[in-house]
């Protein structure tokens, strides 16, 4: 039913500020808004990171004038907020990726300015030389950017005889880095896996859900932007990795080592089957746009089992989350999405056959992912195949 627009009239405060602007004008003020909230959550979010990039850039100043003896110590600080960062990441590995950056950069540069003295060829040759060395070192794109910041600083301020004091700064700055790292982020390292899952199991389910509306329906627009949609998947499954490595970095120098690692074993275990079943789902995807393009045969129950997919990866999400239950869900609805691919009639066709291929392969990976044994999983899906379910009532299509 229509409300009447007069059923529902504006307050007095915002009519008053309407008719002193135009509708083109309150929409820029709504965007500033919101554009400023924006920025103020975002700021409210990284207020804590903040605060530890601060507070270990002057305890690694302080450390450094008492024990290297550094009147102005600005490697140490400098070391300390690079390798801390803003943003999560892995502090005891950027910590020392950054030493070794500033002990290639202060080696080139001194080398460089004992035998050709300082200016802007010097200056072109030095950065050239020191990122080339450390590519050559197979460092990562922070320690080659240290490495020629560090020798660019070294060639360039005053004090050329210090450069041994420097290095000890720089090494004072990563060691409060990788304190500081160990100490605020030992209590939630888990956090960024459990973030990361959720994240990659909700771009797999969504595309699950596309592909069976693509087979329901047979249409070609939908099977390929499934198809699209399945290639980006590979991100979520990056991130994961990402947050599993990092979590693992940082129980390994927690002191519950042995309590953290055991919490992430299954968590790591789970993240390769995540990304079998990613690859299964590209797969499924392509063989889902080759049938419909060619006018292949699909059995709804084909549409049906893969939507089950799709919900016994929601389920697996809630195995993440402990959920009592989710386990045995990922099982059962696994299997009822074998059972129903199996029943389907694929005429001896090439594609409905990857279909149904496909369909088992996704199951065994939901199931292994949930933590069920690998032989289990295979009698079960097999036991699922060989189910007789009735066709579904109405016309062939």
């Amino acid at each position: 039913m229509k409300v009447p627009l007069t059923a529902a009239p504006s307050p007095p405060a915002a009519t008053s500020t309407l008719a002193g602007m135009s509708s083109r004008d309150w929409a820029l003020e709504q965007r500033v808004r919101g554009a400023a909230r924006a920025r103020l959550r975002t700021l409210s979010g990284s207020w804590s990171a903040i605060v530890q990039s601060a507070l270990a850039a002057g305890v690694a100043w302080a450390l450094a004038k008492l024990i290297v003896g550094q009147p102005e110590p600005f490697f140490a600080p400098a070391a300390a907020v690079i390798s801390l960062g803003l943003s999560r990441g892995q502090p005891r590995r950027r910590a020392i990726e950054l030493s070794l950056g500033v002990a290639v950069g202060i080696g080139i540069a001194a080398a460089l300015v004992y035998l050709i003295g300082v200016g802007a060829i010097q200056v072109t040759v030095l950065v050239a030389l020191v990122m080339a060395v450390s590519l050559l070192l197979n460092g990562s794109q922070v320690l080659i950017n240290q490495a020629a910041v560090s020798a660019l600083l070294i060639m360039t301020l005053p004090g050329q005889g210090a450069e041994i004091d420097r290095f000890l700064d720089a090494l004072v700055g990563g060691g409060v880095a990788i304190a500081f790292g160990l100490a605020f982020s030992f209590h939630e390292p888990f956090a960024a896996v459990e973030e990361a899952r959720r994240g990659a199991l909700a771009d797999l389910t969504a595309v699950l859900e596309s592909i069976a509306a693509a087979i329901a329906a047979r249409d070609l627009g939908a099977a390929e932007a499934a198809l699209a949609s399945s290639r980006k998947l590979d991100a979520g499954v990056d991130v994961l990795y990402d947050a599993v490595s990092e979590a693992g970095e940082t129980a390994a120098f927690s002191p519950r080592r042995r309590t953290l690692l055991e919490e992430l074993d299954p968590q790591a275990g789970a993240a390769p089957q995540i990304d079998y079943a990613v690859r299964d789902t590209r797969v499924l995807a392509r063989a889902t746009t080759t049938a419909v393009r060619r006018g292949a045969h699909l059995d709804l129950r084909l549409a049906e089992a893969v939507a089950a997919l799709a919900e016994a990866t929601r389920a697996l999400d809630a195995v993440g989350r402990g959920e009592d239950g989710a386990r045995a869900d990922v099982r059962e609805i696994g299997s009822r999405a074998v059972e129903l691919a199996g029943a389907a009639d694929v005429r001896n066709s090439l594609w409905p056959t990857m279909i149904f291929g496909q369909t088992r392969a996704l199951a065994f990976d939901l199931m292994q992912a949930a933590g069920e044994d690998a032989e289990r999983a295979r009698a079960l899906i097999d036991a699922a195949a060989t189910t007789k379910i009735a066709p579904p009532p109405g016309p062939e299509q």
